[in-house]
């Protein structure tokens, strides 16, 4: 009698744990079955988002005033400004979805006697006004008296912590690399993190460049462009 109700008892426990490892397999299905949903959803989401965004008229707008406070500072020939669209791919890219990335071109144009000061109170104003890392400024200075044309582009870098004696001190150096007999051009290409590498100056020469190298690297020994090495176009 006494093992007839045992074998009960440890039937009746082997159900019942039968039941709750049944029921926990089947909350565990339900529960991935859910995120898998969710999951997909979510991805068709963010797809979606990625075709169809478009520029932020908030930044449009703030960028435009920004362009027009420009024209009325000195040594400013013209400003403008335009949108440039690039695809990027998403985290489903693997599937051919790809995004749109807006960065926002900003030209300035100086007066050929503008001095380095007012170039860079330019880049000082757009850093203060747009600091915005889409945004691309290009400053330049055409040919004028007793010095060569010059373009610097300070590609995504409005957004960096920088101080205007920085700003200034590469304006300058700009200027007296424009002013070395026998240069042509001058070209700087200023990254996100102001550290100037190897091949962000580009140098165009009258000729041949060999008569002018040294004289040009002398200029320089004492600027913010000293130790770049620069590529020459000609």
């Amino acid at each position: 009698m006494v093992r007839r109700q045992a074998l009960a008892w440890i039937g009746a426990a082997v159900c019942s744990v039968a039941l709750v490892v049944a029921g926990g397999l089947m909350l565990s299905t339900f529960a991935v079955h859910r995120y898998l949903q969710t999951s997909a959803s979510a991805m068709q989401h963010g797809e979606g988002a990625d075709s169809e965004s478009t520029p932020d008229p908030g930044r449009e707008a703030r960028i435009a005033a920004a362009v027009t406070d420009l024209t009325s500072l000195p040594g400013v020939a013209t400003a403008s400004a335009t949108v440039t669209t690039e695809t990027a791919a998403t985290p489903s890219a693997e599937r051919g979805a790809v995004g749109i990335d807006y960065s926002y071109d900003v030209s300035v144009i100086m007066n050929p006697e503008a001095t380095p000061q007012q170039a860079a109170a330019v880049v000082l104003a757009m850093i203060k006004q747009v600091p915005d890392s889409q945004v691309n400024l290009e400053l330049s200075s055409p040919a004028g008296d007793g010095h060569a044309a010059s373009v610097v582009e300070y590609r995504h870098a409005l957004d960096s912590v920088v101080s205007a004696r920085t700003v200034t001190a590469l304006s300058q150096a700009v200027a007296t690399a424009s002013a070395v007999p026998g240069v042509e051009q001058v070209a700087v290409t200023v990254p996100y993190t102001w550290n100037l590498q190897p091949g962000d100056l580009d140098v165009t020469f009258a000729d041949d460049g060999r008569n002018h190298s040294g004289a040009l690297r002398s200029a320089l020994a004492s600027t913010a462009l000293s130790g770049v090495s620069w590529t020459t176009s000609k």
